[in-house]
């Protein structure tokens, strides 16, 4: 009886709780319980990627922070509770900083040691954005020249400096070595998306690049 007489009371969502925590790359979770009319259900489930500050029932609300599933369990009395999971940040600004890892790694390490460099982090860029910084392949037995340098930072994260400076060495004339190197550069990336933004591993590696000169050619 009790429970219908709550039910009758609902006009379309009671925020009962919120739960929050944080994933060490910084990203935010909310789950939000409400109480709804089950006769209300498909009217009021939000849609996935809808705002917080554009649903929840709460006196703050996050802009920077969308749906990302909602669960629901009929109970009695014509009610049905109602799980709004959203994700993203809670800060209004700015990017949580990235997680460096440092992966001992065999047959790496040029002129450092045997590792590879692992970025995670948070970004608000586009999937296409961040498929621009993954280096070029090989593609018709053309070998690729460009590379991507790992940048000094990402999201204000200092990372591992080039065990030396990048350099390029050739012979003045006649045979010789060509050697270019260029310092820790991408090697692979991916990423994830959680609602507004993307969770991106990027990973690093040293290159070098050795080439022969004999007789003015390359071999």
């Amino acid at each position: 009886m009790a429970s219908a007489i709550i039910g009758s009371a609902i006009d379309s969502k009671v925020l009962q709780r919120q739960n929050f925590s944080k994933e060490p790359n910084g990203l935010d979770t909310i789950i939000e319980a409400y109480a709804i009319k089950t006769a209300n259900r498909d009217a009021v489930i939000p849609v996935k990627n809808t705002l917080h500050s554009a649903f929840s029932s709460s006196s703050k609300t996050y802009s920077r922070m969308a749906v990302e599933s909602v669960t629901t369990e009929e109970q009695d009395g014509g009610i049905t509770q109602m799980l709004v999971t959203f994700v993203g940040l809670t800060t209004s600004t700015g990017l949580p900083p990235a997680i460096v890892r440092i992966i001992p790694t065999a047959g790496e390490g040029v002129y450092g040691p045997p590792i590879v460099i692992e970025a995670e982090y948070i970004t608000n860029i586009s999937e296409t954005e961040f498929v621009r910084g993954l280096p070029p392949q090989n593609s018709g037995g053309v070998i690729p020249t460009a590379s991507f340098k790992m940048p000094e930072s990402i999201n204000g994260t200092s990372m591992p400096r080039d065990p030396r400076p990048p350099f390029y060495s050739a012979p003045q004339s006649g045979s010789g070595v060509i050697i270019n190197y260029d310092g820790y550069c991408v090697l692979a990336k991916s990423c994830e998306r959680r609602g507004l933004f993307l969770i991106a591993r990027d990973t690093f590696h040293e290159v070098q690049t050795i080439a022969v000169a004999s007789s003015g050619r390359l071999r």
